[in-house]
């Protein structure tokens, strides 16, 4: 079908090169406005033999005269005289000096047509004198260019036209190959993969083929997603499709569409189905989402959300209620939480006066929802306030809290910190958890204040832990083992396991042996097990180099303890020779 269609379109060029032809000389010139299209012939007209010489010797031969002429047919006429017998060199001059010349009503038709003759005789001279011009302008003079090239010397056309940088390199190539009508399929073909440029023989055929199917769905949107051309391409051409589709059908046969479009795209991705499936419930939000209830389970899951949105963009106070009337809160409760974020998202600050209409059960997430979704915008001050509006109305605010507080550290961490240590001891949500969030988004600005901070809260709650990693985690490692030391709990080794981690990470195996030193006794054995781990990860190959060669044998019966409980990853020998490391009291065998 590729090849039928190639065939067709090479062979159509020549007859409609001569239509065009025809059709130039009835054009209206050129205003201020920038216009070019393709279906102007480029090609220069035979001069007339109807003129007698009195009226050929009437016709002006100054250019800033011609340019000057109202009628377009006086005009190429005059042109016309003034270009008789000159060769390239001469158009090419004559072409530069309109570019000295004031901005006139009919300079940039007569531009056109100077284009159009010197690429005739000199096409590579054309092509460089459109980048003296307006950039506004090159791609209607590339166009120009590209057509009468093709039409000349499609080979060297495109030769040239592939060394140019983007948009106009591509824009250029499909000039080329939709006007030329000389190089049959074979040589277009071998053409395009000597020149590298065969992505854009893939696009000009594909559209080709596109308009052809574009009024038959299930023949279109398969040769859409099967074509090889960009997403992009890909969405654009789905949603043409698709609003054709739209105007030819009734909206009564929406379900069937959707029907449609969940078999075509089944294991598709999200990115190719989403414009199809937007553009039909956009249609008609509340036809759609009513028979989209009507389609079985899988559709209906697939579909939901993108259908929902349709339905509240269009009249949130009804999409609300459709969710949270009886009938659907009995068959679709567990799903409601989900639609309502995207509720949140409609409404955005407007939640709060319309809170009435969620369902007690909800109140609480919509609450936190909704001040996630304004907290990047809005003051700090102005979100506190939202935040007692929400109390006032007796929701729980603890989620919504802790959201706001996550977002402000990022944004300013030290007035975070400030009014979360303020604040935690009131029943407002705000917990420890919070309070480690935000010193270590602080400690990446200040971690000095922000272990300082830490050391001042109660030593249970291990808050200076996060401190510390949140630095590493940042590839800060220097910094955040300079405050190591600072950490009170040696008693649990998480915190230096964590640390352990990011230090074989970076490949300072040594500093992480030597970490479980600083370690009490009665915890090294669990610290160095774990340790086994990111080793055998991130370096298994300086695993079995170093484990042979340690001198503390306690440290290596601990270590390969560790590495035993990975066993699965090991062969039998491997095995073996790991178990030569376990002291024969702690051998687990």
């Amino acid at each position: 079908m590729k090849k039928k269609w190639v065939i067709l379109l090479i062979g159509l060029t020549g007859g409609i090169g001569l239509g065009l032809l025809l059709s130039f000389l009835l054009l209206p010139p050129n205003q201020s406005i920038e216009s070019w299209s393709s279906n102007e012939s480029t090609l220069h007209p035979p001069l007339t033999n109807s003129l007698s010489s009195g009226a050929l010797a009437s016709v002006p031969r100054d250019l800033s005269e011609i340019i000057g002429l109202q009628s377009v047919v006086d005009r190429r006429l005059a042109l016309n005289q003034l270009l008789e017998g000159k060769g390239a060199k001469q158009i090419a001059d004559l072409l530069s000096h309109t570019f000295t010349l004031e901005l006139a009503e009919n300079l940039h038709s007569v531009q056109h047509l100077l284009f159009s003759e010197l690429a005739r005789l000199d096409s590579e001279k054309a092509l460089e004198l459109i980048w003296e011009t307006e950039r506004v302008r090159w791609g209607t003079l590339l166009e120009i260019v590209a057509i009468q090239w093709s039409a000349i010397a499609p080979r060297k056309a495109l030769r040239a036209f592939s060394s140019l940088s983007e948009p106009w390199k591509g824009s250029a190539i499909k000039i080329v190959l939709h006007h030329q009508g000389s190089l049959t399929e074979a040589e277009l073909t071998e053409i395009v993969e000597s020149l590298d440029i065969t992505d854009y023989f893939d696009q000009w055929v594909f559209e080709a083929e596109f308009v052809n199917v574009i009024d038959e769905p299930s023949n279109a949107f398969n040769l859409v997603i099967e074509a090889n051309v960009s997403v992009l391409q890909k969405q654009i051409a789905l949603q043409k499709i698709t609003r054709r589709w739209i105007a030819r059908e009734s909206e009564d046969n929406i379900g069937s569409m959707l029907r449609l479009v969940r078999e075509l795209f089944t294991q598709r991705s999200y990115t190719l189905w989403r414009p199809v499936v937007d553009e039909i419930f956009a249609s008609n939000p509340k036809i759609a989402w009513d028979q989209l209830l009507s389609l079985p389970e899988d559709t209906q899951e697939a579909f939901r959300q993108v259908a929902f949105r349709a339905l509240a963009d269009e009249d949130p106070i009804n999409a609300i209620r459709t969710i949270t009337s009886e009938e659907y809160m009995e068959s679709m409760k567990s799903e409601v939480k989900y639609l309502l974020i995207t509720w949140v998202n409609v409404l955005s600050g407007q939640v709060l006066e319309h809170m009435e209409l969620v369902p007690e059960d909800f109140r609480s997430s919509v609450a936190r929802d909704s001040v996630y979704r304004v907290a990047e915008n809005l003051p700090p001050s102005e979100v506190l306030d939202l935040l007692a509006q929400f109390r006032q109305l007796g929701i729980n605010t603890h989620e919504a809290t802790g959201s706001f507080a996550y977002i402000w550290s990022r944004r300013d961490p030290e007035a975070a910190v400030e009014w979360i240590l303020e604040n935690i001891d009131q029943d407002n949500g705000i917990d420890r958890w919070d309070l480690s969030y935000c010193l270590a988004q602080l400690a990446l600005t200040d971690s000095a204040k922000a272990m300082e901070i830490a050391l001042k809260q109660p030593v249970e709650n291990a808050v200076e832990d996060d401190v510390v990693l949140a630095l590493l985690g940042e590839g800060k490692i220097d910094e955040g083992m300079a405050l190591l030391p600072q950490v009170r709990d040696s008693v649990n080794p998480y915190v230096y396991s964590r640390v352990s981690n990011y230090l074989i990470e970076v490949g300072r195996i040594e500093d992480a042996l030597a970490l479980g030193e600083t370690l009490e006794e009665s915890v090294r054995p669990n610290f160095y097990r774990l340790l086994a781990w990111p080793w055998l990860k991130f370096d298994a190959e300086s695993l079995f180099e170093e484990l042979p060669q340690m001198e503390n044998v306690e440290i290596r019966s601990m270590i390969a303890i560790g590495v035993l409980q990975h066993e699965e990853y090991f062969s039998e020998a491997e095995l073996e020779l790991i178990r030569t490391f376990v002291l024969d009291e702690s051998n687990p065998r």
